[in-house]
């Protein structure tokens, strides 16, 4: 049963939705390490697609979650032409619950052209 993408939510063909895709990406990914989040990536053709997710050394779930929201929020308010390229999974840190929203866009944004320039873009 498909759900229609609310006004904020992300498209299907921009997230990583199987547990196998995001395991690739653990698995045979490379880091690119911020304040705020873990960046594992793996280079694709095509527009990048991502995943979220949350350590459980953030202790309690209702902050893991906010954790979540937050990246993943973040990663709303980036530029759809400037993501392309990689499979990406983003893995909170403490930071990331405490940092304003326009510092973890910002930190995304260059995390995500590093490591697209380091994949060979």
């Amino acid at each position: 049963m498909s759900r229609a993408v609310g006004a904020l939510g992300l498209p299907r063909d921009a997230r990583l939705r199987r547990s196998s895709e995001i395991q690739v990406v653990f698995q045979q990914g490379r880091r690119e390490e911020r304040r705020a989040f873990v960046l594992l990536w793996v280079p694709r053709q095509g527009p990048a697609r991502a995943g979220f997710a949350v350590s459980r050394q953030i202790r309690g779930a209702v902050r893991r979650n906010r954790a979540r929201r937050r990246l993943r929020a973040a990663y709303r308010g980036l530029e759809p032409a400037n993501l392309r390229g990689l499979d990406a999974v983003f893995v909170a840190r403490a930071w990331a619950l405490e940092a304003p929203l326009d510092e973890l866009r910002t930190e995304m944004a260059h995390a995500h052209s590093a490591a697209y320039r380091s994949a060979g873009g």
